[in-house]
């Protein structure tokens, strides 16, 4: 079932080529629904106890096997995946049959990846998914200047992450005697790897995830990708958590005794990231560019909570990572439509939307709630995680986060009051919103508030694997003092 999960939206990419430009919008959107209802089918599932997991070894190269296998992180990534390619079809006039197949291309890297159990098998995704988002950005991208940056960044991280792939079935094999990709077999057995072969493996892995994420100081490719790409485009990399799920896969349970000495570099540029992004946000005129920083401010509180190494910040910046891709893909979909309106999103000339779009404003206005981590919202649960997790570290660290949280949302809700309520005498012309986009917005609001309400059913399973993979970091730190900490204890 995994494996029709994966290869499925590779099928799909293929049959969209057949299609007329009038029946492709309704194909994608079947196409779409058909994998989201799977993938869903597949988490329900998981969650009554069945197992997925496949492993085929290909006879031409011993070294390298086709093995997938999923658990609560993933699978709920995945969903994220689905979900959102679904909204957008749905939301979106999709006609290009390019696009349209390029996005189930991606979908299939997606699924892929989220699911790999062999590193060599999750670098073949993770650079797969590159050729359908660099060929919509060179084609139909408004910037191509950003499209090359965007390309010369993930580039760079690929190499350094391939590197590290092959070192490290280096290292394994000097301890089991074989030369394997297998991430079980790199996981379940305790690690020999001395502390200063793990920082460099660490740091690798970790520049490769962070130009993704992004994290400052590498972020400098995402804002203007997310602003002068075609609308998909940025949506899909809000929604694709797979640079916080490769930290997740990749440096926590391999690099242990790396990951705790390295912590608090990490926190220092997440902090970084926090602020800064947040600042230019504060600056920024325009409505795209601002919901980007505000994400790429938002992605540094997840990867914070990944490094507290607790079940609470684990679990919550997953459940976060989830919250941000719905909430803040959709706002890009509403910020496209202003653009395709009024032909522009800069702040200066939006304004009276409130009488002159009212359904729009509703909507727009939950989503900026939710955007803000309002209580009883979904962001509000995995945010609320997370600090508690960085409290528990350092309380001024969390009074730190949250108060930058919070100057952020009164900036939001100041730039919310003087789009939608501030009245001048103009041309701007009103609008409404069609069928399709109140039928893609609706399961979003609904999502948003039954998660903020009643978390548990995503929640509870991501605390689960998050013990596990805790457990994972014990068992193979070497050093006393990083096992203590890891434990929640400290060295004096």
């Amino acid at each position: 079932m995994l494996n029709i999960l994966i290869f499925f939206p590779l099928l799909v990419a293929f049959l969209s080529f057949f299609l007329g430009r009038g029946g492709i919008k309704i194909f994608s959107v079947v196409a779409s629904l058909l994998v989201l209802g799977l993938n869903g089918q597949i988490f329900y599932d998981f969650l009554q106890g069945v197992s997925f997991e496949s492993h085929f070894n290909l006879g031409f190269a011993k070294f390298f096997s086709f093995h997938i296998g999923v658990g609560a992180i993933s699978l709920s990534l995945m969903l994220l995946c689905s979900l959102m390619i679904f909204l957008s079809f749905l939301f979106l006039r999709v006609e290009n049959k390019a696009i349209v197949s390029a996005i189930f291309i991606l979908e299939f890297a997606m699924m892929g990846l989220f699911s790999a159990q062999d590193a060599l098998l999750f670098y073949i995704f993770w650079e797969f998914s590159l050729l359908p988002l660099l060929y919509i950005l060179g084609v139909y991208g408004r910037d191509f200047k950003a499209g090359i940056k965007f390309f010369i960044y993930a580039f760079a991280g690929s190499i350094l992450m391939l590197v590290a792939i092959l070192y490290q079935a280096y290292l394994t094999q000097q301890v089991l005697g074989i030369f394997t990709f297998d991430l079980e077999l790199w996981k379940n057995n305790v690690s020999v790897t001395p502390l200063s072969q793990q920082i460099v493996l660490f740091l690798a892995f970790f520049v490769a995830f962070a130009i993704k994420a992004p994290l400052f100081p590498l972020h400098i490719w995402a804002p203007k990708v997310y602003a002068n790409s075609p609308i998909l485009v940025p949506v899909m990399l809000v929604a694709f958590k797979m640079a916080p799920f490769g930290f997740l896969q990749f440096c926590l349970p391999l690099f242990p005794d790396a990951s705790v000495v390295l912590m608090p570099f990490v926190l220092i540029l997440c902090m970084i990231s926090v602020v800064y992004c947040a600042m230019i946000a504060f600056k920024t005129r325009d409505l795209k560019e601002l919901i980007a920083y505000s994400s790429i401010s938002h992605i540094g509180i997840m990867v914070a909570g990944i490094f507290t190494f607790s079940i609470l910040g684990i679990s919550g910046a997953v459940f976060y990572m989830f919250a941000h891709g719905l909430v803040t893909g959709t706002l890009f979909l509403l910020a496209h439509l202003l653009v395709k309106k009024y032909g522009t999103s800069e702040l200066k000339f939006l304004h009276s939307l409130s009488s002159k779009a009212p359904g729009f404003s509703i909507f727009f206005a939950l989503l900026l709630l939710a955007s803000v981590s309002l209580p009883l919202t979904i962001s509000f649960v995995g945010e609320f995680l997370v600090l508690l997790a960085l409290a528990k570290i350092n309380i001024f660290l969390a009074l730190f986060v949250g108060l930058v949280v919070i100057l952020g949302a009164i900036y939001m809700l100041a730039v919310f009051r003087k789009i939608f309520f501030m009245q001048k005498e103009s041309e701007i012309a009103s609008f409404g919103l069609k069928i399709r986009e109140i039928l893609a917005l609706i399961p979003v609001i609904a999502l948003i508030f039954y998660l903020g309400i009643a978390p548990n059913i995503l929640l509870k399973p991501l605390q689960d694997e998050a013990k596990s993979l805790q457990e994972t970091m014990y068992l193979r730190a070497l050093e006393q003092k990083n096992v203590n900490f890891l434990r929640g204890g400290r060295d004096e």
